[in-house]
């Protein structure tokens, strides 16, 4: 039976701030993120829409979205629920996006003991002009900061610019 590779995206809604030109489904924080709720709820989505998946075998590199809010003890409840319900490559990537507001050292590597390989960091700008019309809450120092630290933490990093 051949194997299809396909994707799955992941997404946690909530930034620190929310950028002018975002057209995520996105909402700046408010109060307590409700983690191990919202986790749970995209597992079960994700258990709904599985006969979707059936009479193939397909392998999933999984991606996410702004999880570096999440808490990083959540992180292994999503990543054991996602592989315990898709069948993942050997090789899979499994990407986090972060806000380089967000980014911490500590919380980098919580997350790829949950199995996060790829980090993908919104710096958008190292120009602290373009930054401020962007409507960024992060500066060009750190930028570089979370850049850097990805970079030394992650077996793959990127870099998201616009």
């Amino acid at each position: 039976m051949p194997i299809y590779r396909c994707s799955a995206y992941l997404h946690i809604p909530w930034c620190v701030q929310k950028c002018p030109y975002c057209d995520f489904n996105s909402h700046a924080l408010k109060g307590k993120i409700p983690h191990q709720d919202y986790v749970d709820h995209l597992l079960e989505d994700l258990n709904h829409n599985l006969p979707l998946t059936s009479g193939s075998h397909r392998q999933y590199p999984v991606h996410r979205r702004q999880h570096s809010l999440i808490l990083s003890s959540t992180m292994p409840s999503l990543v054991d629920g996602v592989r315990q319900r898709l069948l993942l490559a050997q090789d899979v990537e499994i990407t986090m996006e972060a806000n380089p507001s967000t980014v911490e050292a500590d919380r980098f590597m919580a997350y790829q003991q949950a199995g996060i390989n790829r980090m993908s960091i919104s710096v958008q700008s190292f120009e602290p002009e373009k930054l401020a019309h962007l409507g960024h809450i992060h500066g060009a120092e750190e930028a570089r900061r979370a850049a850097n630290l990805a970079a030394s933490r992650s077996a793959c990093a990127a870099l998201i610019l616009i």
